[in-house]
């Protein structure tokens, strides 16, 4: 079980996730159990996390447009799209509840670091549709990034497959279970020591243009944990230079932009 904790929690040391186990704040189906306990399919671990403080958010969300089908928003970063982990009434979706926007579908994600446009449907037709569009390559979206240094080439591209590292990292590599992936990249403007680069990624793999311009050798400039001063010990909870500028669903007639000044 201690294994599990710190592959899937890399955030906490093996003593501190010790000392909750031996504490009884952690349980295996309701059941006490010790760090070297070993887990099987289908058991249900729980971790009481008493007197924990949920961390903040901007309060900035924009209404980007509106229609009877749908809701495009613009999201700050820190900020993720739905509840979960140190998150609840700190998200997204449980923040437009509470501006009146109820019923909401979530079509797509957006990294909780990454600001930009976030689609939202109103109806169930809608949703599906434009569901089953995000899984068939039948949108496009466009991101702008400030990177750390410039390249020579005004258009590039990185093909390189992505794999699960550990936790919530991820890396590019070509072996079993990594999952293929491509982005393309266009150097918007140079200022001697980083650039502004448009990135339009055609498949839609976690942390994909992240990772993709860590590999070509431009990392974006602020992100903790791809970025030029990067570390494993840094979780990813501030915003980073990124951010998601033009969704377009031709199928359905959605085609919504926002600006790209950081």
């Amino acid at each position: 079980m201690l294994d599990f904790l710190l592959i899937r929690f890399p955030f906490r040391s093996p003593e501190a996730w010790t000392e909750r186990i031996n504490s009884g704040s952690i349980l295996v189906d309701a059941a006490l159990a010790d760090g070297n306990f070993i887990l099987h399919p289908n058991m249900l671990i729980s971790h009481h996390n008493a007197r924990v403080v949920e961390p903040s958010v901007p309060d900035e969300i924009r209404i980007l447009e509106e229609t009877e089908n749908f809701l495009a928003v613009f999201k700050p970063a820190p900020m993720p799209i739905h509840p979960g982990g140190r998150y609840n009434k700190n998200s997204l979706h449980f923040i437009l509840e509470e501006k009146g926007f109820g019923n909401l579908h979530i079509l797509h994600r957006l990294d909780a670091v990454t600001s930009g446009i976030v689609l939202l449907g109103k109806t169930v037709p809608f949703a599906q549709k434009a569901q089953e569009l995000f899984t068939n390559g039948g949108v496009q979206k466009t991101y702008a990034a400030i990177v750390a240094g410039e390249p020579e080439m005004d258009v590039f591209e990185c093909d390189q497959s992505i794999i699960r590292d550990k936790g919530y990292r991820f890396r590019c590599g070509n072996e079993p279970g990594a999952k293929s992936a491509r982005t393309l990249f266009r150097v918007l403007k140079r200022n001697g020591e980083n650039s502004i680069i448009e990135c339009t990624p055609i498949t839609g793999r976690t942390h994909q243009i992240r990772l993709h311009l860590q590999a070509y050798g431009f990392p974006i400039i602020d992100d903790p944990v791809y970025g030029p001063k990067a570390s494993e010990n840094t979780a990813p909870n501030r915003s980073i230079s990124l951010r998601h500028i033009k969704l377009d669903i031709p199928a359905l007639g959605v085609c919504v932009s926002c600006e790209a000044a950081f």
